[in-house]
């Protein structure tokens, strides 16, 4: 799709992407083999497969996350020109933006990250962390509350189609 779009052979007045037709195919096939594609086309470009092609546009495969992090796992915030941890968060996997394989990350290779960066967070929990050590305490209803904020979130119920995003 990429090679055909950059030769200057992709569709609309820009070639630019491409359609995946899947109209021809009887719609309880398409129900049946393919309802994440069905569902993904109709929320995000409001295109129902079997009755129009789908847009598609070349695209990265893979991205890194976006929480900093250093060797050992500690999430970092970034202070006054400064990197400092963020004391007792702790990411790794597809969220951070670090890597074992660098900017060449392949697919089913994120296990790796997960197995080097996830065995770095426990031995630095388990640096900072003694049997016995008081934990702070937390409000009664926060758990309630981190819930509620996500659920604000994802049932949100605007004007603007996601498609128009």
């Amino acid at each position: 799709m990429t090679l055909k779009i950059s030769e200057g052979r992709g569709c609309g007045p820009e070639k630019d992407h491409v359609y995946l037709q899947l109209h021809h195919l009887p719609s309880e096939q398409v129900a049946a083999q393919l309802p994440g594609i069905s569902e993904t086309a109709m929320i995000f470009a409001g295109v129902d497969v079997t009755k129009e092609p789908i847009l598609v546009l070349p695209t990265v495969y893979y991205n890194m996350g976006d929480i900093p992090t250093n060797y050992k796992g500690q999430v970092l915030k970034h202070a006054s020109g400064q990197d400092q941890v963020v004391r007792g968060v702790y990411a790794c996997g597809e969220a951070v933006c670090a890597s074992v394989h660098g900017a060449n990350r392949l697919g089913a290779n994120s296990l790796l990250d997960l197995v080097v960066f996830g065995q770095a967070c426990a031995r630095s929990k388990a640096e900072s962390c003694r049997p016995g050590d008081k934990v702070p305490p937390i409000k009664p209803n926060a758990v309630q509350e981190s819930v509620m904020t996500l659920d604000k979130l994802r049932f949100a119920d605007g004007s603007t189609r996601t498609s128009e995003l």
